[in-house]
């Protein structure tokens, strides 16, 4: 097997990429969200007329995003104490294997017809602004890719080799 040692430079790049870019469209949401609000309650100048549209689109990105990282930190839903309690190890690490590449499975269906969606709508602008819908679209290939790359980490290695990379970074 091989050392996760050789790819954890890259994926520290690919981990740092999607929290800055979390942190920034966070960000901006609650930025433009909140001086919305107050241009429409407190000056009674109304609002922007795009942010409605686009706060919802970036959404999908930091969701797709978000998920990833809790991927890697082990931190959504599981059935861990069924499994432990009415399965023997060996038929759990089975029942785990299978869980995994069904998870991969579609997370590569996902994958794919993101893709499709993405060169399916490359020429149709949002609404509020000359921006392609592609770009949002764009989530979805790149959260599953990221998602992909996470849960096959896990698969390869029986749990995620960076799953405390932030910690090292700290201490």
């Amino acid at each position: 097997m091989i050392s996760p040692k050789k790819f954890e430079r890259l994926y520290r790049a690919l981990d740092l990429s999607r929290s800055v870019l979390i942190v920034v469209l966070l960000g901006f949401v609650i930025l433009a969200g909140a001086t919305d609000i107050f241009l429409r309650y407190v000056t009674r100048l109304g609002s922007f007329t795009w942010t409605d549209e686009i706060l919802r689109y970036l959404n999908i990105w930091i969701v797709f995003l978000g998920a990833g990282v809790g991927v890697k930190r082990g931190v959504h839903m599981n059935v861990e104490f069924f499994l432990q309690k009415c399965f023997k190890e060996e038929t759990v690490r089975l029942i785990r294997k299978i869980v995994l590449l069904t998870i991969l499975l579609c997370f590569l269906i996902l994958l794919i017809g993101g893709i499709q969606k993405v060169i399916k709508f490359r020429d149709v602008q949002i609404q509020a602004r000359a921006i392609s819908i592609a770009w949002f679209y764009l989530a979805i290939p790149v959260g599953c890719l990221l998602m992909f790359l996470d849960y096959f980490l896990i698969l390869v290695y029986g749990e995620h080799p960076f799953r405390d990379l932030s910690k090292d970074q700290k201490g």
